[in-house]
């Protein structure tokens, strides 16, 4: 579940950008919640040095910039290995682990 700090932006051209000039960085993928159907969205995080950013739309919106939701495919999967680190991904799929989750059962079957 997302934890509640404060983020810097970047944009899928600044990310671009990092790779470009070899910057190293890492980036991870939050659960942030799930669709009307159960299927879990994620936020990707980015680090570079000590900053944390996250992934937000190149245009600007009304109330600011909107981050990025990946469902995991084909959006999480693909944009992990175009725009990755480089290393397998590793993430929750469990959408009661999300911000606002229900927290019931744990989907076990008798």
């Amino acid at each position: 579940m997302p934890i509640a700090k404060h983020l810097s932006l970047i944009t899928l051209d600044g990310v671009k950008d990092l790779i470009a000039r070899d910057v190293e960085f890492t980036c991870r993928y939050e659960l942030v919640r799930g669709t009307g159907d159960g299927k879990p969205l994620y936020h990707c995080i980015y680090t570079v040095g000590d900053e944390e950013l996250i992934l937000v739309a190149a245009k600007v919106q009304k109330h600011g910039p909107k981050v990025r939701e990946f469902a995991l495919w084909p959006g999480l999967v693909n944009h992990h290995v175009n725009f990755g680190d480089g290393h397998p991904v590793s993430i929750d799929l469990d959408i009661r682990n999300a911000e606002g989750g229900d927290g019931g059962s744990d989907g076990d079957r008798n």
